[in-house]
């Protein structure tokens, strides 16, 4: 189970999550496209950080899990995710949240 379980909200609903680590932390988020998606699914994923380093990204059904570490204290980096859905027509949906990078 990820340290973060973030649940992105449906299309038209402002998506404000904002996170906090150390620049030594490895920290796992799961974000959840299920209330966004209806019957679709994820196809693919893309994960880029501004400020950080994504380790790794994989998708399961609804959802992307992704490691992120790195980052200067005292600055904050983006994390931002693309997505394309498994539908006849694919969407592509990108969304991005902030993590503030910190001495914890």
């Amino acid at each position: 189970m990820a340290l973060f379980n973030v649940k992105i909200p449906p299309a038209g609903v402002a998506f404000k999550f904002r996170s906090d680590k150390d620049p030594s932390d490895v920290v796992d988020y799961e974000l959840d496209f299920t209330s966004i998606l209806q019957a679709d699914s994820i196809s693919t994923a893309t994960v880029t950080g501004d400020n950080l380093t994504i380790d790794s990204s994989s998708v399961s059904g609804k959802k992307v899990t992704l490691f992120v570490s790195g980052g200067d204290a005292g600055n904050q980096g983006v994390v931002t995710t693309k997505i394309v859905t498994t539908n006849a027509t694919p969407r592509t949906i990108e969304r991005s949240f902030v993590i503030k990078v910190k001495e914890l």
